[in-house]
């Protein structure tokens, strides 16, 4: 019996050869390969929890009676939020991030689970698309904060929260967080109402990506023109009238600061 790789299908052909009244006759049977790997794996409901990760921040019980788990908790919380927030601003990321996470922890504890919190700075890549499957205008990222309750050992995909670095909810479904649950880089698409248009919020990233790629052009058309010996495009961008419009373009103190420093003679 021999097998062979069938490079046409990538299945294993298996060849029964025999001998009888002096003869050769010879079976094929194609084996498929196995549909596991045509399979697309599923992302991850949990990740296991480890204290010692040094990828985040980790607050556990302490059996300690002077500081609370949850006051190392917010104190916890209140140090993250102050990269992003000071004063009163960080007391309120603080309230939020307890808002989304108190039911959690009043469910496990209440059920006597070893219960931790984890916390780290993750990312979210938004990109702003027209309708469903619609192209894509633009892709956005930025900051997130994390936040998982650790419950019995695991920290699972439904008890884990990400947030806007002010603390409010990002939307995100179980699906795209399970998919970024592990690496930390999580990822959403915009598109808007189910009538094809775009949400406000898309509407306003998407304004301001134009806009800003708009005063990169004007600054670099203008730019252009005085090379060719047309100094007024550029003169207009030093007097704040862009390309003219001051509310597309901007003037060109607000592309390079400083660049008031300059002037022509």
């Amino acid at each position: 019996m021999v097998a062979t790789i069938d490079s046409a299908t990538g299945g294993t052909n298996t060849v029964a050869v025999s001998s009888s009244s002096g003869s050769l006759t010879a079976t094929a049977r194609q084996q498929p390969t196995s549909s596991r790997s045509a399979e697309k794996s599923e992302p991850p409901k949990f990740r296991p929890f480890l204290p010692n990760d040094p990828g985040y921040i980790t607050v556990e019980p302490d059996g300690r009676d002077d500081v609370s788990f949850r006051d190392r908790l917010r104190q916890a919380i209140e140090a993250v939020a102050s990269a992003f927030a000071s004063g009163e601003g960080v007391t309120a990321i603080v309230d939020r991030v307890f808002g989304e996470i108190s039911k959690t922890l009043d469910e496990a504890e209440a059920k006597g689970e070893e219960v931790a919190v984890q916390l780290r700075i993750a990312s979210l890549d938004v990109s702003v698309a027209d309708g469903a499957g619609g192209s894509t205008f633009a892709s956005i990222r930025q900051f997130a904060l994390e936040v998982g309750v650790a419950r019995n050992g695991k920290v699972a995909a439904e008890d884990t929260r990400v947030l806007a670095t002010d603390g409010s909810s990002l939307g995100l479904s179980q699906q795209q967080i399970r998919t970024g649950l592990t690496s930390g880089n999580y990822a959403r698409v915009d598109t808007g109402s189910s009538d094809g248009k775009l949400s406000d919020a898309a509407r306003e990233r998407l304004a301001a990506a134009r806009s800003g790629l708009e005063r990169v052009k004007a600054v670099q058309d203008a730019l252009a023109a005085f090379r060719l010996g047309n100094e007024v495009p550029l003169r207009d961008l030093f007097d704040g009238k862009g390309s003219g419009s001051s509310e597309k373009s901007g003037s060109l103190g607000q592309v390079f600061p400083g660049i008031g420093a300059l002037s022509f003679r």
